[in-house]
């Protein structure tokens, strides 16, 4: 849209209306999701016994404040750092846990996903 103003009655100008297109751009830096997991009695990097190892997973992500958690056993969390005990299912002997962390702010987010092995004797 264009507008047209006579200054001083001697000279026109047509100005854009630039303002109503402006929009705030947001600078903020793009969240990087980021985790690892300790476990309860386990010593092994990314495998735990699921009959009483409690998992502790520790948000490394930077530049958020949102966080979800999404588990392969369809649980969810919103915690920044979780604790969680996975169930046996009776299917075999080891089980792969997929995990999930999005972390966002700003509208902004990203995602890291990772997979444990459980194991049960």
């Amino acid at each position: 849209m264009n507008k047209t103003i006579k200054l001083f009655g001697i000279a026109t100008f047509a100005i854009s209306a630039l303002f109503s297109s402006c929009k705030k751009e947001n600078n903020s830096p793009k969240p990087v999701a980021d985790f690892n997991q300790t476990f309860y009695y386990s010593t092994m990097k990314d495998t735990f016994y699921m009959g009483n190892d409690t998992v502790y997973f520790n948000n490394l992500s930077t530049d958020a404040d949102t966080y979800l958690w999404s588990f392969s056993d369809n649980t969810t969390s919103t915690e920044k750092n979780p604790k969680k005990n996975f169930i046996h299912t009776g299917r075999s002997e080891f089980t792969n846990i997929t995990i999930t962390l999005t972390s966002s702010k700003d509208g902004k987010s990203s995602s890291k996903t990772k997979t444990i092995v459980g194991w049960w004797d």
